[in-house]
């Protein structure tokens, strides 16, 4: 009888403890305080520079809390006294088309916001950026991961970042070969003509997360097959053809921390056995108040870049859940008319000759309903 009596508590002691979880949401002060974000590389080649100036947000606040800063004036200066002016192309991004920075000076970011402060980076020495050797990618466990190689033969980098575009093509699940036309009575089907084909469209994206390396600790200032970013099987970006375009910026020992404590703080928390957060500090002060915390770190390269395509790979796992539809001439208004049913082609109904008309929803015939963009990139 006790050993029974054992066994039972066995199994109900873990469901007792179960029972006794509550959600635990700590009461985190918030502050009004906004404190001056700066991002960006100077760029010493002939690709444009965007410097990003924002303004941090309450911790319980969300991402469309995120407010750049405007009406800021950004310059370059160079310690041979130069000067070279950025412009405001959107609210919180200043751009300069080229800023034709030299090897042998050192450059700062002088940045006077509207409310009167200034802020000042320290000179920073223009770094020279290798090529990029190559972006492999393999499959595992049906996901597909993609990396990056790269080498310095002078050994002179061993600090590197990294950020990409991504562009994918989609297709809908059903080529619509015909429209409906307001205009073309009295069947207001017509055949649809090539410019109005919504079949193939393509979509695009940046990379959101930090990206980084370094060989310091090797020999030689390599850097083999450092991760860059996965797609999960399934994903639509394999769906048909895919391709990345990855950039590539040296920097110094002090920013490769820099962004490391960043990544530490942004996405390497959640357990308690994740580092705890840091006061992030980098190149930027307030000249008006030295007290001030500005986040932010502004380094000065040439970029490299390269270009990768991959198709859609054998088994890949994307399908779209489309049905459908037939419908008769005398229910065109109360499906197609009002958008709920795309016509995709024609059906002569068995035995007599009337049409009918194969659809389906807007979302399987028209790429657009799924974000694309009907404009074929110039690379593609």
């Amino acid at each position: 009888m006790p050993k029974i009596f054992n066994i039972i508590w066995i199994f109900l002691l873990p469901a007792f403890f179960a029972g006794c979880k509550d959600i635990y949401l700590p009461e985190i002060p918030s502050t009004t305080t906004n404190f001056l974000v700066v991002e960006g590389v100077l760029n010493a080649g002939n690709e444009p520079t965007a410097i990003r100036i924002t303004r941090t947000y309450d911790i319980n606040g969300n991402i469309g809390d995120l407010q750049g800063e405007p009406n800021a004036i950004v310059t370059v200066e160079g310690n041979d006294n130069s000067s070279r002016a950025l412009t405001m192309t959107s609210i919180g991004t200043y751009q300069s088309n080229n800023l034709a920075l030299s090897a042998n000076n050192e450059y700062r970011l002088r940045i006077k916001t509207r409310d009167g402060k200034e802020y000042l980076s320290n000179y920073i020495k223009v770094k020279a950026t290798p090529e990029i050797d190559s972006i492999s990618y393999k499959l595992q466990d049906g996901n597909m991961q993609l990396y990056v190689n790269t080498h310095d033969p002078a050994n002179n980098t061993r600090y590197y970042k990294w950020s990409y575009e991504e562009t994918w093509e989609i297709n809908s699940a059903f080529y619509s070969m015909i429209i409906y036309d307001k205009n073309a009575p009295p069947k207001f089907i017509r055949d649809r003509k090539p410019e109005e084909e919504v079949y193939r469209c393509w979509k695009y994206n940046k990379s959101s997360t930090i990206l980084f390396g370094s060989s310091a600790k090797l020999t030689n200032d390599i850097i083999f097959e450092q991760p860059l970013n996965i797609i999960r099987n399934g994903d639509e970006r394999l769906s048909v053809r895919y391709s990345i375009l990855l950039k590539q910026y040296a920097m110094d020992k002090d920013a490769y921390e820099f962004f490391s404590l960043m990544k530490k703080n942004t996405e390497s928390l959640g357990s308690i056995f994740d580092a705890q957060p840091s006061e992030i500090r980098g190149n930027i002060k307030c000249v008006t108040d030295p007290d001030e915390i500005v986040i932010g770190y502004i380094s000065a390269s040439t970029v490299t870049q390269k270009r990768l395509f991959i198709s859609r790979p054998a088994g890949w796992s994307f399908r779209q859940l489309c049905e459908t539809k037939i419908v008769t001439p005398d229910s065109i208004d109360y499906f197609i008319a009002n958008g709920a049913y795309i016509p995709i082609q024609e059906e002569i109904r068995m035995g007599t000759p009337i049409v009918d008309y194969q659809s389906s929803t807007p979302a399987c015939v028209d790429c657009r309903e799924r974000g694309g963009n009907l404009q074929q990139p110039a690379y593609w």
